[in-house]
This record gives C-alpha cells, sequence and structure tokens, in this order.
C-alpha cells in the first residue's frame, strides 16, 4: 500500500474549481461560537468564500455544553438579524443549520427542534469530541433516527479514536460522512490528512464542507491541496450532493 502510494499522480484544484458552489458547514455567525468574533471578520470570510466562487453558504454553529446559550430560537434571532443588516452587501446566498455535539445536552436540543442542513429537515450535523464518542452516543442518534432524523457526521477524519473498522460500522448504521476540506491539505494534522485521503477514495464521504472558523492560512491551505483524478472526481460529486440540500 505504502509503495502503491509513492506512484499516485496527485495534482492541486483546477482554477475555478469552486465556481458555483456550496458550503454546508461553517462558523461564520458571528459571535456566537469559537468562529468568526465579529461582524467584519465575518464579511471579510464571506468575501473571501465570494472571491473563490462559491455561491451558497450555510452558517452551523455550533450546539454543545460549552455555549448553553445557543438555542435554537436565540440563533434563528441572530441570523435573522444578521441577514437583515448585511445580506444585501454579500454576494453569497447564506442560509441556517446547526452542528450538534453529540453530548449530554444533544437531547435538550432535539426537543427543542434541529437547525437541520436540508429542505426536508432531516439532515442534522453532528459531531463527537476528537478524543473519545460520548459513551450514550449510539443511544443518542438511535433516538433521533426513531424521530425521523437523518446524522451526518463532521469531519470523522480527525477523530483521533476512529478508524476503518468504526467507520464502517457508522456506515452499515446509516449515518452520511461530511470532509472538512482543509483536511486534505493538513490542516488538522497529518493522521487527520492520511484518513480524509482514505475515506475519500474508498466513496465513504456523502458532502463536504469548510467548516470554517477563520480565514488566515486558507489560500495556503487550498494550494496544498493535493489530489489524484479519482479523488478530485469524487470531491467534485461531494459538492454536487451539497447542492442539493437546499
Amino acid at each position: 500500500m505504502v509503495l502503491r502510494s509513492l506512484f499516485i499522480c496527485r495534482a492541486t484544484l483546477p482554477e475555478g474549481f469552486f465556481e458555483g458552489a456550496c458550503d454546508m458547514h461553517s462558523h461564520l455567525l458571528p459571535g456566537v461560537d469559537d468562529g468568526f468574533p465579529t461582524v467584519e471578520k465575518t464579511l471579510e470570510g464571506l468575501a473571501l468564500m465570494e472571491r473563490y466562487g462559491f455561491k451558497k453558504l450555510k452558517m452551523t454553529p455550533h450546539f454543545m455544553k460549552d455555549y448553553p446559550q445557543n438555542t435554537k430560537l436565540v440563533i434563528e434571532e441572530k441570523f435573522k438579524a444578521f441577514c437583515q443588516d448585511h445580506g444585501n452587501n454579500v454576494g453569497v446566498e447564506l442560509s441556517l443549520g446547526g452542528e450538534y455535539m453529540l453530548d449530554s445536552c444533544f437531547l435538550d436540543r432535539c426537543a427543542e427542534g434541529f437547525l437541520t442542513l436540508d429542505k426536508e429537515k432531516t439532515l442534522v450535523l453532528c459531531e463527537t469530541s476528537y478524543m473519545m464518542a460520548d459513551p450514550q452516543m449510539k443511544e443518542m442518534i438511535y433516538e433521533v433516527m426513531l424521530k425521523g432524523y437523518q446524522p451526518v457526521m463532521a469531519h470523522p477524519e480527525r477523530y483521533n479514536y476512529a478508524s476503518m473498522p468504526l467507520y464502517n460500522r457508522w456506515k452499515e448504521k446509516d449515518y452520511l460522512f461530511q470532509l472538512n476540506l482543509l483536511s486534505l491539505a493538513g490542516a488538522y494534522g497529518d493522521p487527520a490528512k492520511m484518513k480524509a485521503h482514505e475515506l475519500l477514495n474508498e466513496g465513504l464521504y456523502d458532502y463536504v464542507g469548510s467548516d470554517l472558523h477563520r480565514i488566515e492560512n486558507v489560500d495556503r491551505m487550498i494550494s496544498a491541496i493535493r489530489l489524484s483524478t479519482k479523488e478530485t472526481d469524487r470531491l467534485l460529486q461531494l459538492f454536487e450532493n451539497n447542492k442539493q440540500l437546499d
């Protein structure tokens, strides 16, 4: 496997790769989590995405016990206020979702209603701790699936505790997977990079997102992405899948 990988021809992303794309995972809603802290920074981030050619972007703030103030109603009001004040000044179409930590607050957020990723209001972007999953994770996901929701696991390549056998079990349980784009460039370390390429090659991803928290180093990281022809085709398909969400 190692020797074979030495002969794979990889190239940078072609010019205009993101033209017309939809980003379904970002932390651009200002001042609500560990993402963009101010409106000014958010506008810089939106300008960056527009420069790359993105046409649609979903803001998906964190819902977790670290941010107890982030209820569905509060985030909806903050998103509405941002769009009213600044929506006419950006060239990217904005919509709202959420990223939900599978922790002790997850079922409370389920009770109030999730901010979903799709127009059918079924896809829920979920994440776990990078070091280990909550012991009740399976039960929590089973509960929300009984209610008609479909979990989308955010950036599975970043979970240190996970390996291919676990990923395959998740897929057998019908969990969907979302790739963090910059994982392919090593933005989260070499182990995450290696797993991102493996999962992409195996066709296990369903969607792709930027997971944008700040704009520093984005240009450098995107220029550092190297993909085989097979990987490029699969990444293009993920962006096509994104377009079907709204």
